[in-house]
């Protein structure tokens, strides 16, 4: 049996990869650029590379259509099971070689409505009841501020239509201020620029799974704690896991399932950031794949299930989602906390890192994630793409979590 996985360049992918061989299933890797097929054969063929059949180039074929006749021809039997488009950059992809394939997963039409803020929110206003906050897309300085003009309400968040990981989000106080962040994420290159209202309240991540059915299982949920910093706004500084037994967990769990519902998403990994205040939730973002970062590994750790090995099944295979594919006692049984670092200061080079050794010995360490190695430049942190580290902790004692915690910030600099 063989699949189709877009891109198998990340730890997300080589996890999918390593459980379906486990299980005979071969893949045929399906590359958008070439400079993926560099990063494949350089770093993940000596531990996947005995996985795959064949490789193929998105650019070496006329069109979506001819590779996937190409694929037909080459590999006739036995019948592909299914496409696996794993990440935010490969869906669209994904859904269009799957629908040339002729193999099940989300149409184009269903897709585009998560690469794009604007035509998603759009859609859910025409074809829900869900909670979204008013925007606009803008193509003028006249535009944009006849659209704050109608809200009249301040701030205002001006963010890219496309695009992810914060990135290029402003909110904004005034006109003047306006105009400026407009320009700046029109120079972006993440699509035309959105205006949206802004919602007061609390941010939360909502992750889960949906099957076949549109039935979404909700895996984990996470609060985010952002704090501002050397003039940036809406910085990360720590994501804090919420139990099932808390209060926000399950008015946030069904809101996440109805949007899911009304998009018509099916056989993915669901990942939705959100605010919620006194008028209960309200979207801001979601993507068809899982969270950034390792927060898929710590989920899996909570719930002693391997969240990649789920969602690889239901990428195949039209399953049913059941409640003991995962497991919310052992998930409460701990707490779980994601530490962010905030650069104030770039440096061109690090010389020294500082602290490692010594929050590896912290009673809640789990893993580290991202950090910057010595000799390479450490840009200030403006984004979610620019954090200078991440450290995850899990332990039974909410109190040891949050004495840790102090602890990695106070351990953890760079020179």
């Amino acid at each position: 049996m063989r699949y189709v996985i877009v891109d198998p360049v990340s730890d997300y992918a080589q996890h999918i990869i390593e459980f379906l061989c486990s299980r005979g299933l071969q893949g045929i890797a399906v590359f958008s650029q070439e400079a993926y097929v560099y990063t494949f054969h350089h770093l993940f063929v000596e531990h996947i590379g005995h996985c795959f059949d064949d490789e193929y180039l998105v650019s070496e074929h006329p069109s979506v259509e001819a590779l996937a006749e190409c694929i037909r021809q080459e590999w006739p039997e036995p019948p592909l099971t299914g496409i696996i488009p794993w990440d935010e950059l490969t869906i669209n992809l994904g859904a269009h070689l799957g629908e040339a394939l002729g193999v099940a997963w989300n149409s184009r039409e269903v897709i585009r409505r998560f690469r794009n803020k604007w035509a998603m929110k759009s859609y859910l206003r025409e074809h829900s009841e869900v909670r979204v906050n008013r925007s606009r897309v803008v193509e003028s300085e006249e535009e944009a501020l006849a659209f704050v003009r109608e809200l009249g309400l301040w701030p205002v968040v001006a963010k890219p239509a496309e695009g992810a990981g914060a990135r290029s989000v402003f909110f904004v106080r005034n006109e003047e201020e306006l105009v400026q962040r407009c320009y700046q994420v029109f120079d972006s290159g993440n699509g035309q620029v959105l205006l949206e209202e802004f919602v007061f309240g609390t941010e939360y991540v909502v992750n889960g799974i949906v099957d076949a059915e549109q039935n979404m299982l909700v895996t984990d949920v996470w609060r985010y704690e952002k704090h501002a910093s050397h003039g940036c706004e809406n910085l990360y500084y720590q994501t804090i896991k919420v139990g099932s037994y808390e209060e926000q967990f399950w008015p946030l769990a069904e809101y996440a399932a109805a949007v899911v519902e009304a998009l018509g998403v099916r056989r993915a990994p669901i990942h939705m950031e959100l605010k919620l205040d006194e008028h209960g939730p309200c979207l801001i973002e979601v993507g068809a794949r899982f969270a950034g970062g390792n927060q898929p590994l710590l989920s899996s750790e909570l719930h002693g299930r391997s969240l990649f090995e789920l969602a690889a099944c239901h990428y195949l295979a039209e399953l049913p989602l059941r409640a003991d594919d995962i497991s919310y006692e052992r998930y409460d049984s701990r707490h779980a906390r994601i530490v962010s670092g905030i650069q104030s200061t770039a440096l061109e080079r690090v010389t020294e890192v500082h602290g490692l050794d010594e929050v590896g010995q912290l009673p809640s360490f789990y893993m580290l994630g991202r950090f910057v190695p010595p000799g390479a430049p450490l840009p200030m942190t403006v984004d979610l793409g620019t954090k200078s580290y991440e450290v995850y902790l899990v332990h039974e004692s909410l109190e040891q979590i949050e004495a840790d915690a102090a602890e990695v910030r106070r351990l953890i600099w760079y020179r």
